[in-house]
């Protein structure tokens, strides 16, 4: 997690629950219902693709960022099965430029139906699902049907664009595990789920440049590929409190190192991270190290100028 002082517990709505979408944008083999989305992605895809090299696990890449009925207000669900028949299965929010979905004639809008005649949930039925945590899981396994499939190879799909249904044939390239979502909230942080990473609007807003997205997302995709255990809502709390913070500490500093390397690996500038360090915790943690959660500035900019120099010299580890 990239939050600062007893920031040990993720915002408050981890999903990116919407009110609208705009007319989807096409322009040189990308496509998003949401540029914001569209940035992200592309960033995370550009990390986990560059990075392949240093994951102990290959993920079936792809550049298409989901969308589901049930990530959307009751109010606004008619709307959604209306305009992209999320009642039917999964949507495609964001197609990435130059990636296998793009390559395959996905597009932004479109609604997959199954993957090699096997059926997705449909979206109305996980919609249905009262409880949150449950009907997120359900949307992970619909996305992880299509991975599950990808690792055996090219996937046959059956898709609905425009009401009608087309059939399309999928590949993947290997990299590093890249999935990420965009949440719509106040506060200004991004974390690492059990599956990939979710960033706020409000990071996004605090942020400069794509390479200081790609500092922030680097960090978190960095825990998943280095197997970090999910923080604990106890562990944090007492870690709040400086007990037993070591083991956070570490797993935090690791993240930082091995995020740098998927930047210099990608080809981003490395040289961003420190000032994105500064002016984060600069406002965002000033509280005494005894009540910190996660390594104070000065040891983020200990770390980030000590891992940069072993990157530039070939010395980083792989």
């Amino acid at each position: 997690m990239i939050g600062a002082a007893l920031a040990f517990a993720p915002v408050g709505s981890a999903v990116p629950a919407q009110t609208r979408l705009v007319a989807a944008e096409e322009a040189n083999g990308a496509s998003t219902l949401r540029r914001d989305d569209l940035r992200v992605a592309a960033v995370a895809y550009r990390l986990a693709l560059a990075g392949v090299a240093r994951c102990p696990t290959k993920y079936p890449l792809t550049g298409l960022l989901f969308h589901h009925l049930a990530e959307y207000e009751p109010v606004d669900r008619p709307l959604m099965v209306d305009r992209h028949a999320l009642h039917r299965g999964p949507g495609i929010l964001t197609v990435v430029q130059g990636s296998p979905a793009a390559r395959a004639g996905l597009t932004a809008g479109d609604t997959l139906l199954s993957a090699n005649g096997v059926p997705f949930p449909s979206g109305a039925s996980i919609a249905q699902e009262p409880n949150r945590e449950k009907w997120r899981r359900r949307t992970n396994e619909s996305e992880q049907q299509l991975e599950d499939a990808l690792v055996k190879g090219p996937v046959r799909l059956t898709v609905l664009r425009s009401g009608r249904e087309i059939a399309l044939t999928l590949d993947s390239v290997p990299g590093c595990l890249g999935r990420v979502r965009l949440a719509r909230s106040s506060q200004v942080n991004a974390f690492a789920t059990d599956r990939g990473a979710v960033m706020t609007t409000a990071m996004l807003s605090f942020l400069r440049s794509d390479d200081e997205l790609a500092v922030v997302l680097g960090h978190e995709l960095s825990h998943n590929i280095l197997g970090h255990p999910g923080m604990r809502t106890e562990e944090g709390i007492l870690a709040s409190f400086g007990i037993k913070a070591s083991n956070i500490w570490k797993r935090e500093e690791a993240a930082d190192r091995f995020g740098l390397r998927l930047m210099g690996d990608a080809g981003y500038n490395l040289d961003a991270a420190i000032p994105f360090w500064r002016r984060y915790l600069g406002k965002y943690d000033w509280f005494p190290q005894i009540f910190r959660s996660h390594p104070s500035l000065r040891s983020r900019e200990r770390i980030a100028t000590d891992e940069i120099a072993l990157i530039r010299s070939g010395a980083a580890k792989p």
